[in-house]
């Protein structure tokens, strides 16, 4: 029988043993609605047309005092109204005879009603008589009579019929008790038998449960526990199911699959060491060092050059690698990369790391990727070191010769300058239309290229660490209306509306205020010479642990392949304005990163471009916000 089969007989086992029940107890339920029934039919009919009667039959007595009291047309009336509901009643009763006693009690209650209509009809008729006579004396008379004959006669024949009545009422009342009882133990002892089997069928599905489950299970047990011997190292365990169900195909490719591993192992065991080792040497050999982590962070392995920087890699294999590194940065590599999966490589001079290394600093790159396996499961990350030291000498004296020559020019530059402003002045005498044109230029020429020698300094001392941000507590929203301030004649002058968007609550950054001011201007200036119309606005808001502050113009936009390179030296748009040398986004950015932000570029061709950069939150501001 299969796996399959085994669940549905055991289902049905249990849908029948439902079923069983159920219909025990409908039967049962049914009986008992019966039993109600029948109380209901063959007493209950009898109780109310007995009470009836007693009813009619005190009204009829009512209307016998209204006749003494002289209202003779209301007592035939009640009178007519009630003998007619006794008898219907009394015709009820008599059609509902279902007790030992009823027929002697509905007899007894036919004589005395058939004797007290006799009676009280003569007792009407001397009433009538006596409210014709026209003499007082007999008229008073037979008032007197007539009270004596009721008191006499009618009301006791009242009291015996209503006793006859009364008999009946409770002959049938004992009747419903009786019953009542009868069908309270009935259902008492078909609720002990209901419970009785429900309990029979509930032990032998748990019985019937247990066994097929333990028929399907013990089964996989040995296969779990087979499997477990075999990731120990076992691979001569083998699973022993007779069963030939779906488990027991199971069984059989299982310890197929168990000897094929076995054979597998023999061959390829040694070509798996080959790899690992293969692999092992490769990372080892790597003159960069390199810190290999699992999926929680942790060190599993340092090459030699990595060593000789966070130590043996024995001593911290294990541990976190925010424990070994010296540098946040890696941790926060590290981690980035495994929560993002994907990799994570710093660009700029927030991503140089200074680290020691047999005595003398080397700066390095830091370059972190997720490791995954076949089926994309994460494994943990790899994090290489990149020793960029010789490109930073290199870059070292490429600054310094670009220092020492924009040095050298200036004082030449300056005599030219000041010749030609001597010149324009008049101070060698009167200058033609042409003569003048020529200066003109000349002079805007020396100012362009003292702008460029300006910059290239500035530039080389960034990149040289010679102008490290002088950081201090400012308002955010003060920064930018400072900077704001000096900037706006510029735009207004060229018809252009410049507008700042900057929330009164912006917290606290702690930034170089000069450094900064560098950067809007920058950027402010930027975004003039390439917009003809529109307006220019800048505005700032909290991200997280930052303040970002965003240039956005209505200008021309730059082409989408000019974006990566922005930032690089010397980069112009094609058809720009002239003017600019190249440098003032890369001093922007220079700036940026020097603070611990981050500066990015969005543009669309013929609707503007956004300059955003971020500053890190003065120390508690971030809390005060909070």
């Amino acid at each position: 029988m299969s796996l399959r089969s085994k669940l549905l007989f055991s289902y049905l086992i249990f849908v029948a043993a439902l079923m069983v029940l159920g219909g025990w107890s409908a039967w049962r339920l049914r009986e008992m609605g019966g039993v109600s029934r029948r109380i209901i039919s063959n007493n209950y009919d009898s109780v109310v047309a007995a009470q009836e009667m007693k009813e009619s039959l005190e009204r009829q007595d009512s209307a016998a005092l209204f006749a003494l009291l002289g209202a003779r047309d209301k007592a035939m009336t009640q009178l007519r109204e009630h003998r007619a509901r006794f008898d219907a009643n009394f015709q009820k009763a008599e059609n509902n005879i279902t007790e030992l006693g009823e027929p002697e009690a509905l007899d007894a209650i036919r004589r005395d009603r058939d004797l007290y209509y006799q009676m009280f009809d003569g007792f009407m008729a001397k009433i009538g008589a006596t409210e014709s006579s026209p003499l007082e004396s007999v008229g008073r008379n037979e008032e007197l009579s007539e009270r004596n004959e009721y008191f006499t006669r009618l009301e006791p024949q009242f009291n015996k019929l209503r006793a006859d009545c009364e008999h009946l009422l409770q002959l049938n009342q004992r009747a419903m008790l009786a019953k009542s009882e009868a069908a309270s133990s009935v259902a008492q002892l078909w609720f002990y038998r209901t419970l009785l089997v429900a309990g029979v069928l509930v032990a032998a599905g748990l019985w019937l449960a247990v066994f097929l489950a333990n028929r399907i299970v013990e089964p996989l047990r040995q296969l779990t526990a087979t499997t477990a011997k075999m990731a120990g190292g076992d691979l001569d365990a083998r699973v022993t199911v007779s069963s030939r169900d779906e488990v027991g195909v199971l069984a059989a490719e299982y310890n197929r699959m168990a000897g094929r591993i076995r054979q597998l192992r023999s061959s390829d065991m040694g070509k798996l060491l080959v790899a690992q080792q293969t692999t092992e040497a490769t990372i080892d050999s790597l003159y960069d060092p390199v810190i290999v982590t699992d999926g929680e962070g942790c060190v599993t392995k340092l090459n030699p050059a990595a060593e000789e920087i966070f130590g043996s890699e024995e001593e911290n294999t294990g541990r976190h690698v925010g424990e070994v590194a010296r540098d946040a940065r890696i941790a926060g590599a590290v981690t980035e990369a495994l929560e993002s999966q994907r990799p994570v490589a710093g660009e700029g001079l927030s991503s140089v790391l200074p680290l020691a290394v047999d005595g003398s600093e080397r700066a390095f790159r830091l370059r972190t990727t997720p490791m995954r396996d076949n089926g994309h499961r994460l494994l943990g990350a790899v994090t290489i070191l990149e020793d960029i030291t010789h490109l930073r000498e290199i870059d070292r004296l490429k600054s310094e010769f670009i220092a020492t020559a924009s040095h050298e020019l200036r004082t030449p530059l300056t005599s030219v300058q000041m010749g030609v402003h001597l010149l324009l002045e008049g101070a060698l005498g009167e200058l033609t239309d042409s003569q003048n044109e020529v200066l003109q230029a000349c002079r805007q020429d020396c100012e362009r290229l003292d702008k460029l020698m300006r910059d290239l300094l500035d530039l080389s001392k960034i990149e040289a660490g010679e102008s490290q941000p002088q950081l201090a507590t400012v308002s955010a929203r003060d920064l930018l209306t400072t900077a704001v301030k000096e900037l706006r004649p510029q735009v207004e002058a060229k018809g252009l509306e410049l507008s700042v968007d900057a929330p009164v609550e912006l917290p606290r950054v702690s930034v170089d205020r000069l450094q900064i001011e560098r950067v809007i201007s920058n950027l402010v200036i930027n975004a003039l010479r390439h917009t003809k119309n529109g307006e220019i606005k800048i505005s700032a808001e909290q991200r997280d642990n930052h303040v970002a502050i965003s240039v956005n113009d209505t200008g021309s936009g730059i082409p989408t392949e000019y974006l990566p390179h922005i930032f690089d030296k010397f980069v112009q748009v094609p058809d720009a304005p002239t003017g600019g040398a190249g440098l003032g986004l890369t001093i922007s950015k220079s700036i940026v990163e020097a603070h611990g932000g981050k500066i990015s570029v969005q543009s669309q061709i013929g609707r503007g471009t956004t300059f955003t950069f971020t500053l890190p939150l003065a120390a508690g501001s971030e809390s005060r916000q909070g």
